[in-house]
């Protein structure tokens, strides 16, 4: 969890406004994490406890479905929202970043976003090839395309291909047909390995024989 407090109420349904409303002030109310005195531009708890008790009362005449009693409560959660909203920051300032803290409050806390680990990677492509260009200098290498691949990833080495830091990454690719690379040094071996990107990005690599350049 993140120590930030979720202060977007907009998209609950009246009973749940009404509970996490009174559930945010009884948390708050003696709670030893933000003693009291609040400094006074900050909601203070008579004041939430005022406008908390008011929107109640008109959540609940509302239930009759009287269109004036609907409009009355739309008015109070706006007040009470505003305050909820208001106070967020300061109890943030006080918890200076303590998740504990912030769970005794009442409010709901933000969670990490926890990005997928490249579940489903692309295959490697099929039949690399990776040899000498026509002009002294410049590689060639090609592959069949790989569905799903927006761009392909074209890497080389020079040592032993089975050391993954012997790697560099010599160019990105919107293609995998004569992909066309310079500068490299004529009587030395190379290797190249080549992996599509998809959406959960790079995939696996395919690993060419080594070749000399000229």
């Amino acid at each position: 969890m993140q120590a930030k407090l979720i202060i977007v109420f907009e998209g609950m349904g009246e009973p749940a406004f009404d509970a996490k409303a009174d559930l945010i002030y009884t948390s708050l109310l003696g709670n030893p994490n933000f003693p009291l005195p609040w400094p006074p531009y900050v909601p203070q708890l008579p004041d939430i406890l005022t406008a908390k008790n008011n929107y109640h009362t008109l959540f609940e005449a509302a239930q009759s479905g009287d269109t004036g009693k609907i409009s009355a409560r739309t008015e109070a959660r706006t007040v009470l929202t505003k305050m909820l909203k208001k106070l967020a920051p300061y109890l943030e300032l006080v918890a200076d970043g303590s998740v504990p803290k912030l769970q005794t409050t009442g409010y709901d806390l933000r969670h990490d976003i926890v990005q997928p680990v490249n579940p489903n990677p692309l295959p490697a492509p099929a039949n690399l090839n990776f040899v000498r260009g026509d002009v002294s200098g410049t590689m060639v290498a090609w592959a069949d395309s790989l569905a799903g691949a927006g761009s392909y990833i074209l890497q080389i080495c020079t040592g032993d291909p089975a050391v993954d830091a012997n790697w560099t990454t010599k160019t990105t690719s919107l293609n995998c047909s004569n992909i066309i690379t310079n500068g490299y040094k004529p009587g030395t071996i190379y290797y190249a390995r080549l992996c599509g990107i998809g959406s959960n990005g790079p995939g696996v690599w395919a690993v060419s024989p080594g070749a000399m350049a000229v």
